[in-house]
């Protein structure tokens, strides 16, 4: 693939803006895309191909692994990966048991949350009674961008990252749904059958090189091209195998 060809694969149009260097200031929705590396040697040229990991066979390599020219579909030997569970299952009350599982707390509200009619509300992110897993006890130096806000829970940023208090549509609020959902899978999926291949130290080390420096470089590797918000994004996102959709959930 020439030069040209290349980048206008990594150009294609996607679900919005690309993050730039100012990174954690405007991380957006980017486009469903997977990401390979695809030489050997240092890290950095990545190329996206169209298939969709699969628990059991598809293609869920760590980001060390992709960009060390590294082939092998699975995070380990003998091992199967698992690329996740999406931000509409985890967002949803149901699921709640396997927060638990995966080391985390569903937050709590101040009525019974459910699939929205035409005769509730939408949730609020006053109607959290309780706030369960934070954002400020796992991805260390985030704040909010309103005045006034405490602890915010992981749910809220699954579940609206385009709250204000992400800074709305162009702030960190989707990058920060991906991580809390990569976070919660590599808390889930860690057995031999199943297991992601991030641990919940490299998707935090992921927060902390992209808050600090606007890109992402795995390790003690050295990158010709670190990954950029957007980048790191469509990595999480493009793994997940099961990909439900974020149903509008309303107080009752």
């Amino acid at each position: 693939m020439n030069k040209n060809r290349l980048e206008g694969h990594l150009g294609a149009k996607s679900g919005g803006p690309q993050v730039t260097a100012d990174a954690l200031a405007a991380p957006v929705n980017a486009g469903r895309r997977r990401l390979f590396r695809g030489f050997g040697g240092g890290a950095g040229v990545l190329l996206t191909v169209s298939a969709k990991s699969a628990l059991g066979g598809g293609i869920c390599q760590s980001p060390s692994a992709m960009m060390s020219g590294n082939t092998s579909p699975r995070p380990g030997t003998g091992v199967t990966c698992s690329g996740g569970r999406s931000p509409g299952y985890w967002v949803q009350p149901q699921h709640s048991p396997n927060w638990v599982v995966a080391g985390g707390v569903f937050p709590q509200f101040s009525g019974q949350v459910v699939v929205c009619t035409s005769s509730l509300t939408k949730v609020a992110f006053t109607d959290i009674s309780t706030q369960g897993t934070t954002i400020q006890s796992i991805f260390p130096g985030w704040s909010p961008a309103v005045a006034g806000v405490g602890n915010v829970s992981i749910w809220w940023a699954i579940n609206k990252p385009n709250d204000a208090m992400f800074g709305g549509s162009g702030g960190v609020g989707q990058l920060l749904r991906h991580l809390s959902c990569a976070w919660l899978n590599a808390g889930y999926f860690k057995s031999d059958s199943a297991k992601y291949p991030l641990t919940r130290e490299q998707v935090v080390d992921m927060w902390l090189k992209l808050k600090s420096t606007g890109t992402y470089c795995p390790g003690s590797l050295t990158c010709t091209k670190p990954w950029t918000a957007s980048e790191v994004i469509t990595y999480i996102s493009n793994m997940y195998d099961i990909n439900s959709p974020v149903d509008n959930l309303c107080k009752k």
